[in-house]
């Protein structure tokens, strides 16, 4: 590899969303042995997931096992009539935090939720330094960039950041120019897909341009990372996939 494309494989995260069966040594097994060098944290729902009970250093340890880092953690979503997962957040937040992460991606249902609770969030966890994101997901609280303006604008909070869901925008009819456009530096984070309509495609055969979004980052000014995903149900195909895309982005998206 060139130092162009060691410098994007540095930034491209692994989703073990993607493959929600598989447990976390074989998931951080097979995501290093195909090229990550980083790998999404999800505190629930996933069999990969992290117990946000267990000491941080067991973590760090199967990092340096795997050699991959943690860069961004899932947050279980809030449910109304449920506070005690506002404090489960702020201590995952906390566990976020030990174990490296410089993200964390804050979720909430129903929207009015988000609304009324995410600058408490923001004030509960300011003194980690740590960024906090919502993001748009189908038959979530938050679908369309419409749901991604009501959120930022009547949270009104700087400290509230953003993560471009490149492929569930697109999903909506949603151009990711247009998010970029609206989001702007408050992005600090973004999913990649490559998707026909609302369904995931392998990188490259879709119909979303990703060399461009891309260079439009890039001009942005834009150095975050990109979380690479997947939507399969056949779960080795879906590791094929990943490599595969791992292939298409050095080719066609370093630089």
């Amino acid at each position: 590899m060139d130092s162009a494309q060691e410098a994007l494989m540095d930034r491209l995260v692994a989703s073990p969303a993607s493959v929600p069966k598989m447990d976390l040594d074989t998931a951080l097994a097979r995501f290093s042995a195909i090229g990550f060098r980083k790998f999404e944290v999800w505190t629930n729902w996933a069999n990969s997931a992290f117990d946000i009970e267990q000491d941080p250093a067991f973590y760090l340890a199967k990092g340096r096992e795997y050699g991959l880092t943690f860069p961004v953690v899932h947050l279980e979503t809030l449910r109304p009539n449920k506070p005690e997962l506002f404090e489960r957040a702020v201590k995952a937040t906390r566990f976020a935090k030990a174990i490296g992460a410089g993200i964390v991606s804050f979720k909430a249902r129903p929207r009015a939720l988000y609304i009324e609770q995410t600058s408490s969030f923001l004030d509960a966890v300011a003194a980690l330094g740590i960024h906090v994101v919502v993001q748009n997901h189908a038959n979530s609280a938050i679908e369309t960039l419409d749901d991604v303006r009501e959120v930022h604008d009547r949270i009104a909070d700087e400290r509230l950041k953003a993560l471009l869901e490149v492929g569930h925008f697109h999903t909506y009819g949603v151009g990711w120019k247009e998010a970029c456009d609206y989001l702007g530096d408050r992005i600090v984070h973004v999913h990649v897909w490559d998707r026909k309509g609302a369904q995931a495609v392998p990188f490259g055969t879709g119909e979303i341009d990703l060399p461009a979004l891309f260079r439009h980052l890039t001009a942005m000014g834009y150095t975050g990372d990109f979380l690479v995903e997947m939507e399969i149900d056949d779960q080795e195909l879906a590791m094929q996939y990943f490599g595969e895309a791992l292939v298409y982005l050095r080719e066609h998206c370093a630089g």
